[in-house]
């Protein structure tokens, strides 16, 4: 069996590890928008689904 102050350091390094991830995923985000926000060019994001929707696979011809 564990000793409670074991235990108690365990949850406390956990805690701070989720912490972290938190920081860093809403550090991601803001970056991620702020990039959004900078292009201002709408024809990239555009071209770029319009690349994806070319590239998609397709059903293989029906044979006669």
């Amino acid at each position: 069996m564990m000793q409670h102050t074991t235990v108690l350091a365990l949850g406390r390094v956990r805690l701070a590890e989720l912490q972290r991830q938190a920081q860093r995923d809403a550090l991601a985000t803001a970056a991620r928008q702020a990039r959004k926000q900078q292009s201002g060019h709408r024809a990239s994001g555009i071209l770029a689904a319009l690349t994806v929707w070319a590239h998609r696979p397709r059903p293989a011809p029906e044979s006669s």
